[in-house]
This record gives C-alpha cells, sequence and structure tokens, in this order.
C-alpha cells in the first residue's frame, strides 16, 4: 500500500494556509456587500434607464410627463394604460406573481417565512413589469420595485454561494439598502430602510454589511446619475417659531390620510383578488377607469414627480392639490389593486406633498400675516406620509434630511413625522407593509430567534406514539400505569382517539384512600380538560408560546383543531435542542429529522436510539478516506453527508465518497446509536490529543 504520509502533509499544509487567509464572519459579509453594493448600484441605473426607454415610446422623454401628455389626442390618453397592461398582467401572472404589487411584503416575506430565498426570476419580472407599469402610465413609484429588485439579487448570489439562512436574510438586507440608496442619493436612509423596517436588526455582523452595500451602491449611483437628490427640494425657512404647533396640526391631518391610504389600497387589492375574471387580464380592468383619470388629471401619471416639484416650488392652486389627493388615491388604488408592478413610496411621497401643501396654503388664508412657505410644509408632509404608511419615521426623516442637507428642516420634520405615526398607529396597528401578512393571520416576528424557530413544525419533533389513556379505563388499569411509568401526567382519549382530557398523578392520589372503587371509577371520571395543545402545523414559535398557557411540561398534538385526534406529544425539551442545535450548527445540519412517524417530505424516520451527530474530523484524517477510516466495520457509524467549506463562506453538501480524500475543513454528518457515536467522538479526542487511534 503506497505511503500516503507526503500526500498528507501536503494537503495539510495547503489547508492550513487556506484557513488562515480565509475571512471571518463580519469580514466576510462586508467583502460579499461589496458586490451587493455593486449590483443594487447598477440595477437602480438599469431600471431608470428601462423606464426612460419604455416612456419614450409611450409618450417620450421627459420627467412633467403632465407636459407631455398635454399634445396627445384623448384616445391615445385612454390606451396607453391598456396597452402596459396586456404586456404587464401576463408577465407577472405567468412567470413570478411575486412581483404583482408593490413588493416589499414578499421580501418580508422571505426574510421571515422562507429563510431568505427568493427566486431569481423575481428581478428580471420585476424590473420590467415595474418599467412597462411606470411608462404607460400606472400611478406608482419605482424605488419599492428597486428593493425587490435588489433584494432579489442579492438572494440568488447568497443561494450560488451556499449561504446559511441568517446570512442570506443580511444579503437580503444589503440588497434593499442598495436599492433605496442609489434611487434616492440617500446612503444613512437607505440602511436604516432594511433595518428598521425590513430586518429589524441592529446587530453589529447585521449592519456593518448594510452599511457598506448602500455606500458602494450610491458610490456608483453617483458616479453615472450625478450627485443630485432624486428631486429637486426648495431651501427650508422658518419666518416664525409659531409655525411649530401648524407644523404638528399638519402631521395629525397627514396621518389620517394615510390611514385612508393604506386601507383603500388593501380593499382595492382585495376586491380585484375576489373578482372572477382571468389573472393575467386584472390589470386591464383597472387600466381603462385609469385612463379616463388621465383625461382630465394627467399630473398622475406614472410617478408623478413634475407635479411634487409644482407643489414643492409653491406654484400649484389650493384647490388643485386638495383635489389631486383623492385623484391620486384613485389612481394608486386601480394600479396595484387590479395587478400592475410598481412601488407605494412614491404614491405615499405624492399624497404627503399634496397634504401638506393644501395646510401650507390654509394657514396663509387663514393667517395671512405668518407668511407661511407652502413648499417647506409640502416637503415635511411627504416625508411624514411616508413614515406613517411605511411604519418607518425615522428612515422617512433621513430620507428628507439627506435630499434637502438643511438642518433646520430637522425639528418640524421630527415634530410632523411623530404626530402623523402617532395617529396611524392609533387607528392601525399594521403598516402597508405588514398589514398583509395580518390579513392572513400570520405573525411577523423578527429576529433570529423567531426565525429559527419559525423553520420547524409541531410534527417534525414530536413523539408520535404517546402513551394514551382510554376514557373507559378502569382505575385499577390507570394505577398500575402510574406505577410502570415515571410520567407524572397521561392524556385521555375517546373511542375514536379523539383528545378528551388528561390525568395527573396529583389527581389519582386523592382518591387512593377510598375502597372498592376499582371497577368503578374510569379515566373519564378523573380526567381534566386540556387548556393547550397544538396541530400538527404549528411552529416551535407557537408551541414553545403554548406551553406557558398550560400546566404541563409537554403539548398534546392533534390532527387539526377541527379533528383533535392525539398523534403526539411535543417537549419543551425537545424545543430546546432544536434551538440550540440550529444556533450552534445553523450550516451543518442538512436535514430535519423526527422520532418516530414521518409525515414530511424532507424528514427521515430513526428508532429512538440512534441520532445524528455532526463530527470535525481530526487533523490526522486529512488526506485518508473514508474507506481508509472504516467508520461503519470499526464503530456501526454510516456517514450520510460530508460538508465541504467554501473559501467565501458556506458550504456545499456532498454524498460520501468511500476513495475521495478529506479536505482540512470538513465537516461529516453521521448517524449511528447514541453508544456508539459517544464511543466514535472519544476517540477522535484521543487522536486530538496523541492517543493511539488507528484507522486500521
Amino acid at each position: 500500500m503506497p505511503d500516503r504520509r507526503p500526500l498528507q502533509r501536503l494537503l495539510q499544509t495547503v489547508h492550513a494556509v487556506r484557513d488562515r487567509l480565509a475571512p471571518d464572519e463580519t469580514t466576510l459579509m462586508v467583502l460579499v456587500a461589496v458586490a451587493i453594493g455593486l449590483l443594487g448600484g447598477f440595477g437602480a441605473i438599469l431600471f431608470r434607464l428601462l423606464v426612460d426607454f419604455c416612456q419614450g415610446f409611450a409618450i417620450g422623454p421627459g420627467e412633467h410627463t403632465a407636459d407631455l401628455l398635454a399634445p396627445l389626442p384623448w384616445w391615445r390618453k385612454l390606451i396607453l394604460p391598456v396597452i402596459g397592461a396586456l404586456l404587464v398582467g401576463p408577465l407577472v401572472h405567468y412567470l413570478a406573481r411575486e412581483a404583482k404589487g408593490h413588493g416589499v411584503p414578499e421580501v418580508m416575506g422571505a426574510v421571515v417565512f422562507r429563510g431568505g430565498v427568493i427566486r431569481p426570476i423575481v428581478a428580471a419580472v420585476k424590473i420590467t413589469a415595474s418599467a412597462i407599469t411606470i411608462a404607460f402610465g400606472g400611478s406608482v413609484g419605482r424605488e419599492g420595485p428597486i428593493v425587490q429588485i435588489g433584494a432579489a439579487m442579492a438572494s440568488t448570489l447568497g443561494q450560488w454561494l451556499h449561504f446559511s439562512p441568517q446570512r442570506l436574510r443580511t444579503m437580503i438586507g444589503c440588497g434593499a439598502a442598495a436599492g433605496i440608496a442609489a434611487t434616492f442619493n440617500a446612503p444613512i436612509a437607505g440602511a436604516f430602510f432594511a433595518l428598521e423596517i425590513l430586518l429589524r436588526d441592529f446587530a453589529v455582523v447585521t449592519f456593518a454589511p448594510i452599511i457598506v452595500a448602500s455606500v458602494v451602491a450610491t458610490t456608483v449611483s453617483r458616479h453615472f446619475l450625478g450627485d443630485t437628490p432624486a428631486f429637486p427640494v426648495p431651501g427650508f425657512e422658518m419666518n416664525s417659531q409659531l409655525e411649530f404647533p401648524l407644523y404638528v396640526v399638519m402631521g395629525l391631518v397627514v396621518g389620517l390620510v394615510a390611514v385612508a391610504y393604506v386601507r383603500s389600497l388593501y380593499f382595492a387589492e382585495g376586491w380585484f383578488e375576489r373578482l372572477r375574471f382571468p389573472g393575467a387580464l386584472k390589470p386591464a380592468l383597472g387600466a381603462v377607469p385609469l385612463g379616463i383619470l388621465f383625461l382630465w388629471f394627467p399630473q398622475v401619471y406614472g410617478v408623478g414627480y413634475g407635479s411634487m416639484v409644482q407643489a414643492l416650488e409653491g406654484n400649484m392652486a389650493l384647490s388643485l392639490m386638495a383635489i389631486l389627493i383623492v385623484v391620486k388615491l384613485v389612481a394608486v388604488c386601480l394600479t396595484l389593486g387590479s395587478g400592475f408592478s410598481g412601488g407605494i413610496f412614491a404614491p405615499a411621497l405624492f399624497l404627503g406633498g399634496m397634504t401638506g401643501g393644501v395646510c401650507g396654503a390654509l394657514c396663509n388664508v387663514i393667517w395671512p400675516g405668518l407668511d407661511v412657505p407652502v413648499g417647506a410644509f409640502a416637503m415635511v408632509g411627504m416625508a411624514a406620509m411616508v413614515g406613517a404608511a411605511t411604519g418607518g419615521p425615522l428612515t422617512a426623516i433621513l430620507i428628507l434630511f439627506e435630499m434637502t442637507g438643511e438642518y433646520r428642516v430637522m425639528l418640524p420634520l421630527m415634530l410632523t413625522s411623530v404626530a402623523a405615526a402617532l395617529v396611524y398607529r392609533s387607528v392601525m396597528p399594521d403598516s402597508i407593509f405588514t398589514l398583509k401578512f395580518a390579513q392572513r393571520g400570520e405573525r411577523l416576528e423578527f429576529g433570529r430567534e423567531s426565525a429559527i424557530l419559525r423553520q420547524y413544525h409541531a410534527e417534525d419533533i414530536m413523539d408520535a406514539n404517546p402513551v394514551s389513556i382510554a376514557h373507559d379505563t378502569h382505575l385499577d388499569s390507570i394505577l398500575k400505569l402510574f406505577l410502570e411509568s415515571d410520567d407524572e401526567h397521561f392524556y385521555v382519549v375517546d373511542g375514536d382517539g379523539r383528545l378528551v382530557g388528561h390525568i395527573t398523578i396529583h389527581d389519582v392520589k386523592d382518591i387512593l384512600h377510598t375502597r372498592n372503587l376499582d371497577q368503578v371509577i374510569i379515566a373519564a371520571d378523573l380526567s381534566e380538560p386540556v387548556t393547550a395543545m397544538v396541530s400538527r402545523r404549528d411552529t416551535l414559535e407557537d408551541c414553545l408560546l403554548r406551553q406557558g398557557d398550560g400546566d404541563t411540561g409537554d403539548l398534546p398534538v392533534v390532527a387539526t383543531p377541527e379533528h383533535p385526534v392525539l398523534v403526539g406529544l411535543v417537549t419543551r425539551k425537545a424545543i430546546f435542542e432544536v434551538y440550540n442545535r440550529e444556533v450552534l450548527h445553523q450550516e451543518d445540519m442538512g436535514i430535519k429529522l423526527v422520532h418516530g412517524e414521518a409525515r414530511m417530505r424532507d424528514c427521515v424516520d430513526l428508532p429512538e436510539a440512534y441520532k445524528v451527530q455532526v463530527l470535525v474530523p481530526p487533523v490526522e484524517w486529512v488526506g485518508q478516506t473514508l474507506q481508509d477510516l472504516k467508520l461503519r466495520s470499526r464503530y456501526r457509524i454510516a456517514v450520510l453527508a460530508v460538508k465541504h467549506r467554501r473559501l467565501l463562506g458556506g458550504s456545499r453538501n456532498e454524498l460520501p465518497e468511500p476513495d475521495c480524500p478529506l479536505l482540512t475543513g470538513d465537516r461529516l454528518i453521521i448517524v449511528g446509536r447514541g453508544d456508539d457515536l459517544d464511543r466514535l467522538l472519544e476517540d477522535t479526542r484521543l487522536v486530538s490529543h496523541g492517543g493511539p487511534l488507528s484507522p486500521s
């Protein structure tokens, strides 16, 4: 047999150099964030160019779409949104339905419920559908789509690198921050959008990459598009300190308009969703009345930045601004409700600007001596509306501050934003992003702990063979069961297996002094109602919360709430074992495991005495093959998978090849009886300390 020692020493040297050069967790994420920032920056540029290209075909290039629409014949104004609908509807319906609407809830759902996984096709469909929507008159914004586009590109990159779910979530935040930063030319606001609204996580390992991605994207955007804000804003000034109370009052009004905005939008989405009509053609239903609006109010065509600039400059009449609040609200509901693709940021800015302009103009009518700057009120109203509707007042404040560069705007802006947010929250607990989940009965909890517990369900970890007592069991049999078992309580089921209650050892002790009841008392007489139970598909987070409502250390698992047949038990210990395993080895575990009855396609059924272990091979094993080590014959251990570490983080899973040498940093996923695993682990520790273990 050839001498393998020179090869082993060479492999150990090569992989030791690799390990020394490999970056740590934070450094790795920062390096990847640079790539995401570049993708986000160029993605924002591509999206803007695509919007301009499509708009050139529709009505011609330019920001002032109202002026471009003016010379067009009436029939063309009517037909433009219909053409856009016939293009967007089939594209979204058949290729990526996640791209429908404004898209941010879908990104949040990927962060919370899908481990950060977003399909790659979503980015392509979203960028195309949103560009067509805006160019052909859809009354939406281009900021929201770039969030989903950036998040989808970042998630795709992370999936390609085989990153863990926690890293994928951070990368999605990087992509969203990059998109907002590049679009608004506001790197701080982009970062805080991802941290405050999307992830709600300010840990250093999350904060640093998002900041880097935001800065890189802004640098790219400024290089190609110039260091200018999304649209010009007037210089801010306050003529009197008496304006502060007026800003507070305006904040209250903006909060109410934000409530109307969110409720109207979701009402429209629900109405179109329930409508019996081909899904691919539903946008056309909204496009027809939208085209009619353009005949009299071309200001609501597309993004509407030109009209917002007029309000900021104080060049729009009070009556027109008041009418445009209602018209814009209707236009947005028709666009997004019917299934077009676009963002809600620009409509919120439009509504806030017009509301602020109306408030400022009314102040001048009521108190002409104050000479209130209407443009300043419109500018502050824009940010307050975004903050109230999105649930991110801090992000909205930072966006406006970065766009204006005016420190003096901060005081009235903070007052107005807080007032608007308080009014909104007092009426609606959910933002425009989270209301969709609330309507589906889903709790949108953030944070690593909640995310881990929501990835598993009760049926993943339950004991599928619980000992139960039939409801007609006599007392003597119940006593015998308690004497032969260490359990202090058992669940009682009826003849069909439905859960009807539970009996504790204390219930039995209370009647032991009574004689001649062995054949008189049955389980149904002793059982108490079960105060807490879960069904198969309840998450471990649900289980942990409901265990606080019960009076035992475990939870009965029933088939469904409507059909409460007892199918298993979930213990607090089992929940904590899953949590600890995921925290310590989140990248190592390649499968989910349950004991007993397996119902899910990604579960492996193991006998009670068997378990799975992650094994880091000792240095002496590097260069040797599984055939050399003979783990199966020596320890009765089976190797399920070999996880090879990548230089850029993450790992790739491979089936165990008997003649493939192990590399430094490999991990073996092994399965066997508990005592055999313990013996193997003890021997590997001896090897690490110079012990005598030999593969022969």
